[in-house]
């Protein structure tokens, strides 16, 4: 058999070429090594540049900001350009390097040398059009030199000539992205701020003896450095995504859509981690090796090799995996599918949430947010209260219906209407039950405004369970996404509005998401809107839905009433170090709750394969579970010092123990989704009684002897291991 022989430029996969550097195209070799010099060139001549003039305001005006933003962008695009166009790259063809060009390098180096004289000279200098047009003269017309000193002029000609609608293509993405960044910029104290807690943390896991001077200065033994704009990781996380998106957009036909989607989230995250380590790094080499060569690091492009060197190693593990149709990220098993989609989904709203708090906080002044947490959580119990159960019931009954439409435009009517009439009574009695709040009444345009919202909220929470029953709980991740991103934004908007602000920010966000949500069932599930109501539905399905609804009130009640309990019994501070380890706690709780989610839809579509789908869905709980129990017992004490030495304290060992109540909170969400299957109400109400009963009732004993936190902990895990006792055997028994 005679084999072909490849030709020079024949298509091997990019993995294959880049891991065997020897075996690639001499042009394309020494493009690669011309952009290393380049890059190295450019951030050593940044590190020169800029920082003086800054400091005597010649730059405060008009700023190009070369060592900056442009710097940052100008790095990350090489980095996307390779990526996206290396197959056309690995033809590139080898030039000559010749005298004209070293003359350019020297050029450039006389350039530099005179900014860096006008540099030392800047107090002396006076600040004018002039100079100021001078200085970036001069700034721009050093690397533009020492860019075609690198490359070569003929290189660069040819380079042009052939990717001339592609270079096109990233100017304006540069231009778009530096002018996007002006928008985003007034983030980074926020960002700053979570960067200063978690570096605290790794400090203080290794025992480094260190302080913290506010706002935002940690000193290190005797070094001591501001976690400012630079170290905020402000520019890493925009420029990652929008060089993300950005890549999306122009190999749209070629990548795989929800592999794209579902990373882009932990990627960023991954971007924001990266930034941390450099901070944490930083204060040791400033601590412990050398206080010059940390300042060195703080100033210059440093921060800048951690992010490429991150994105280079992000988008050679994940860019071929996101662009193979064949693998999957999330496994074909719909049970397996649906249960991570709602995981991710819970997550996100989650992490977001925090962040949303932490803006608020910061715009607006601790009444106003106050304020704003009353109304949304008065919201919250109002749409709670209005929802009657209906999602569990759709979930339960619309698999199997030939009248899905009738199903769900009943369900939307009744309740919309019965949200109205809650809302309407809420705006009646607030003078009696939230004083404060009666400026929602006396408004009429604003208590309009918050009864659409919470119609739309609460028809959004029933959309959800739509998407779940119908086994494509990606459009709730979608959903939730859309709310999580923009609720981000919207306080900056609504900012003169005070308290109201922050809650019109929550509830627009939740309204955009329900918005699109309501558009895919119409489009992807062929849904028919109507205002109607069927009264055989109601009759087939009011019952379940309503004791589903009572067991969820019973359930919640621990959750609802300790915080009261714990205030009047031990204390405000002890409420405090509850909630906050209860909001670690609940992160662990994501993993069952989604799970016996799925599992529900799953055993409502094929009762009889039942038996395997818990067994699928218990190995999945501890698949996830068991990890993260230990890596709260290890960590969780770290976690808890993002809010304060005293919450860590005093709340780590509560938090262990609800670590481990994770286990049997496990047990009883999957029990629970198998009584729901079974529509056994009867038993499912008998089960939510008991376990608030020992909750509560152990609570406030445990109290009264002293326990205290602990106490609470105890009861909670005391309560969950009965329950899930005797209603394992319950159900195993049937």
């Amino acid at each position: 058999m005679i084999k072909n022989k490849p030709n020079k430029f024949s298509r091997l996969s990019s993995a294959d070429r880049l891991g065997r550097f020897g075996s690639l195209n001499k042009g394309f070799k020494q493009f690669l090594i011309k952009t290393i010099i380049f890059i190295a060139l450019f951030m050593a001549f940044a590190v020169v540049i800029g920082t003086k003039l800054y400091q005597y305001g010649i730059l405060s005006d008009w700023k190009i900001e070369i060592w900056g933003r442009v710097g940052y962008i100008l790095l990350f695009s090489i980095a996307g350009f390779i990526l996206l166009y290396r197959d056309r790259l690995l033809k590139l063809e080898k030039f000559r390097y010749k005298v004209k060009d070293f003359l350019l390098l020297v050029i450039s180096f006389i350039l530099l040398i005179g900014f860096y004289l006008f540099e030392i000279n800047a107090n002396k200098i006076p600040i004018s059009t002039i100079n100021i047009l001078l200085v970036h003269i001069l700034g721009v017309s050093t690397f533009v030199f020492l860019g075609l000193a690198v490359y070569g002029f003929e290189f660069i000609k040819e380079f042009i000539k052939k990717f001339k609608k592609e270079l096109g293509y990233f100017i304006i993405f540069g231009i778009v992205t530096a002018s996007l960044m002006n928008l985003v910029w007034s983030l980074w104290p926020y960002f700053s701020d979570l960067v200063l807690r978690m570096t605290a943390v790794l400090l203080k896991i290794i025992g480094a003896d260190f302080r913290i001077i506010e706002p935002r200065t940690i000193i290190v033994g005797s070094f001591g450095a501001q976690i400012a704009e630079a170290c905020s990781g402000i520019y890493s996380i925009f420029l990652f995504s929008a060089l993300y998106l950005f890549i999306m957009f122009v190999d749209w036909k070629k990548i795989n859509k929800k592999k794209a989607y579902l990373l882009f989230v932990p990627a960023v995250i991954g971007a924001f981690l990266v930034n941390v380590l450099r901070v944490f790094i930083l204060f040791l080499v400033g601590a412990y090796v050398s206080k010059d060569v940390a300042m060195g690091m703080y100033h210059s492009y440093t921060g800048m090799i951690f992010f490429l060197l991150y994105f280079a190693v992000f988008w050679f593990l994940f860019y071929k995996w996101m662009k193979d149709e064949k693998s999957n990220f999330i496994p074909r098993d719909t049970l397996y599918k649906n249960s991570l989609y709602l995981m991710l989904s819970t997550f996100i709203m989650s992490v977001f949430g925090f962040v949303f708090w932490m803006i608020n906080a910061r715009l607006f002044t601790t009444e106003q947010v106050g304020l704003a947490t009353t109304i949304i959580s008065a919201a919250s119990l109002i749409t709670s209260i209005a929802g009657l159960g209906l999602g569990a019931g759709l979930i339960r009954y619309l698999p199997g219906s030939e009248r899905k439409n009738e199903k769900i435009n009943t369900c939307f009517t009744l309740i919309a209407l019965f949200t109205i009439v809650v809302s309407v009574i809420f705006l009646l009695v607030i003078d009696f039950t939230s004083p404060k709040l009666h400026f929602i009444k006396e408004n009429m345009l604003l208590a309009f405004i918050f009864i659409i919202f919470l119609v739309i909220s609460s028809l959004g929470g029933l959309i959800d369970s739509i998407f779940i029953a119908y086994r494509n709980t990606k459009f709730v991740l979608l959903e939730n996404s859309i709310y999580s991103v923009l609720k981000l934004v919207f306080p900056f908007l609504l900012v003169s509005l005070g308290a109201y602000g922050i809650f019109g920010s929550y509830m627009l966000a939740i309204t955009s998401g329900a918005i699109v949500s309501f558009f895919v069932l119409i489009y992807r599930f062929n849904y028919k809107p109507k205002f109607a109501f069927y009264d055989s539905i109601i009759k087939k399905i009011g019952k379940y839905s309503f004791g589903n609804y009572l067991a969820g009130i019973i359930s919640a009640l621990p959750t609802l009433i300790l915080p009261l309990i714990i205030l009047n019994n031990i204390g405000a501070e002890t409420s405090a170090y509850y909630y906050m380890a209860m909001t670690i706690a609940s992160a662990l709780f994501i993993i069952p709750n989604a799970t016996s989610n799925s599992l529900f839809a799953e055993g409502s579509y094929d009762e009889k394969n039942l038996k395997h789908n818990i067994w699928k869905a218990i190995k999945l709980i501890a698949l996830f579970m068991i990890p993260a129990i230990i890596i709260t017992i290890f960590f969780g004490k770290y976690v808890l010092l993002l809010f304060g030495k005293q919450y860590s304290s005093e709340g780590y060992m509560f938090l262990n123990i609800m670590a481990i109540n994770g286990i049997f909170v496990a047990i009883n969400a999957v029990i629970a989704s198998i009584i729901k299957i079974r529509k056994q109400i009867p038993a499912l109400i008998t089960r939510s009684t008991l376990s608030a009963i020992l909750i509560l009732g152990l609570s406030l004993l445990f109290m009264k002897q002293g326990y205290g936190l602990l106490g609470i902990g105890y009861a909670y895990l005391i309560g969950q291991i009965i329950t899930a006792i005797m209603f394992t055997w319950v159900v195993w028994r049937k």
